[in-house]
């Protein structure tokens, strides 16, 4: 008897066999228990994971000339004929060999016809969404209203290629990834049976490699037996299938995590020379970290991952070391990378550029770390200059005089409204000036939070009363809107407002087309502002690069001819 793969051998013959796929098994059962067999089934996931296995299953229940408790015998001919694809009354087509309209004619004509020994004609069509167009609406109308006799089972790594008009005819079946655990366990069952010698890291490493599909970790099992000729270990997986080892990603790792530059050269140099593509380091290290990530935020494996004990004690000394932001920074720089890697001609460049910058990254700083520092620069003073009585070379030649940055509570201005609006809540001239009572509304804001003034210097008071409050934006400042929508944002807007009017109005935002006209009616001003920032930009630019650990690259004025 001729040799047979562990793929075929082990192919599940009944439905307790299959795992991973519960929810198709346990629907298709009940169907077949109540006798709720419909005319079409439509199996949709990647590949290897039990698909045409389970539509064989479903054909031997149909015809099994002996089935117990709604199950295959798996002995009488029928089911034997099934198990080696050569039953006549159970058709198995590929749909990429025979996607024309004559063969789908063809199969029509077919149909018409009774099974020769069975219960029913069933054609199982594999890779159903190779069919043309043509091909498709040929059999709408069959597949609608096939003959009592007959059943249509199709099969599809890519159902998005399906017609939806063949979709609704069908009852939709979607098969799942089988995890890595899941796949561990069936290979050390098998390997028990066949006597095959495994180590446990050499069979975590094929469930991995298999990406989901058992067909294709029971053909790499069946490679490593004639590879090893002996115990299979880890090394071997590692060499046959060209993996980088999994001890190289977490030195690689280390010394990106504690900043040793020259040692990640000297570990992808080794790497590279003993044939590992830079492309493929890369993705290992992104799919390294993308499980740091994972750790760091659920604290727990996730169904697709698996470890061993040494492994998770690794990955947890190096997420003691990390923190969130590092790990996405590490991820963004490395999937830019790979990027750049696409259509660079030394590929290995983009990589070493890559995780020397990594090693250089310093402390990432949390967005919400960023922003609070900004608020805590406070605002700025210009100096005092009269720009309409200066002349242009008087203007551009003027030494600038250093201007010291004003906190919101220096602000004699501010400090005031404040202490008013705290004091004695609403005064008589608020009630009888809108216009101040909104400036008083600017005036508290800045004092409580920076960046929610910035985003609310861009509005107009639309409707401004104790009942109501109604802030415009232009359409080209939709962001700010959505920006003080955010719950602490308007709370503080709203805690102004109470401030300025003694009551508490309801607080709309709204964008108003009318509001951009105004916007470039005050162009003039904002060049006018544009220039007193220019000066002022000096000392802006110094408390900038002290907040955030900056340095002067080059500097534009000391270049000559500029």
């Amino acid at each position: 008897m001729s040799y047979q793969i562990l793929a075929q051998k082990y192919r599940p013959q009944t439905f307790e066999d299959v795992i991973g796929q519960e929810a198709v098994t346990r629907t298709l059962k009940n169907s077949i228990l109540q006798g709720r067999i419909a005319n079409a089934y439509i199996f949709c996931g990647p590949r290897g994971v039990g698909k045409t296995s389970i539509a064989r299953l479903l054909s031997k229940i149909l015809n099994c000339e002996k089935p117990m408790d709604k199950r295959p015998c798996n002995e009488c001919s029928s089911c034997k004929e099934i198990s080696q694809s050569n039953n006549i009354d159970v058709l198995e087509i590929d749909g990429a060999s025979n996607r024309g309209i004559d063969e789908i004619r063809t199969l029509r004509e077919n149909v018409k016809f009774s099974p020769s020994k069975g219960a029913y004609k069933i054609y199982i069509i594999d890779e159903v969404h190779m069919l043309t167009q043509e091909a498709f609406n040929a059999l709408l109308k069959t597949l609608e209203e096939p003959p009592a006799h007959v059943k249509f089972i199709f099969a599809t790594t890519e159902p998005h290629k399906v017609l939806p008009t063949i979709m609704s005819r069908c009852q939709r079946f979607d098969f799942k990834r089988i995890s890595p655990k899941m796949m561990f366990d069936r290979i050390i069952g098998i390997a028990k049976k066949e006597k095959i010698d495994v180590d446990e890291k050499a069979a975590l490493l094929i469930a991995r490699s298999a990406d989901g599909s058992m067909r294709d970790a029971l053909v790499i099992l069946d490679q490593m037996v004639s590879f090893s000729a002996g115990k299979i270990l880890a090394d071997d997986v590692i060499e046959l299938l060209g993996m980088v080892h999994k001890d190289k990603m977490f030195e690689l790792s280390d010394a990106v995590i504690n900043s040793e530059p020259d040692r990640v050269i000297s570990i992808l140099d080794e790497l590279v020379n003993n044939g590992k593509d830079p492309v493929f380091i890369t993705n290992s290290l992104i799919a390294h970290y993308r499980d740091l990530m994972i750790l760091k935020t659920t604290k727990e494996p996730t169904s697709d991952m698996a470890f061993s004990k040494d492994e998770l004690e690794k990955l947890n000394a190096q997420l003691d070391k990390l923190s969130i932001e590092e790990i996405l920074y590490i991820l963004q720089n490395l999937s830019h990378c790979l990027t750049l890697m696409k259509g660079a001609f030394f590929a290995r460049a983009p990589l070493e550029i890559a995780l020397v910058r990594l090693t250089k990254r310093g402390n990432a700083i949390a967005l919400t770390d960023i922003l609070e520092k900004i608020d805590n620069m406070g605002t700025w003073s210009a100096p005092e200059k009269n720009f309409s009585s200066t002349s242009s070379s008087e203007s551009v030649n003027a030494p600038v005089k250093p201007v010291r940055p004003k906190a919101a509570s220096d602000n004699p201005q501010i400090q005031e409204t404040a202490e008013e609006i705290n004091n004695n809540g609403m005064s008589e001239e608020n009630e009888m000036s809108p216009e101040f009572n909104w400036k008083a509304l600017l005036n508290y804001v800045r004092s409580k939070k920076m960046s929610v003034f910035t985003f609310l210097s861009a509005a107009k008071p639309v409707e401004f009363n104790k009942k109501k409050v109604v802030i415009g934006f232009g359409k080209d400042h939709a962001f700010n809107k959505e920006a003080l929508e955010t719950e602490s944002n308007k709370n503080i807007i709203e805690e102004a407002a109470n401030k300025v009017l003694g009551a508490s109005p309801r607080l709309e935002f709204t964008l108003l087309e009318f509001l951009d006209e105004t916007a470039e009616q005050d162009a003039a001003k904002t060049e006018r502002a544009a220039a007193i920032e220019k000066e002022v930009m000096g000392p802006v630019v110094e408390q900038a690069m002290d907040v955030f650990g900056g340095h002067v690259v080059r500097d534009l004025k000391e270049e000559p001819g500029r």
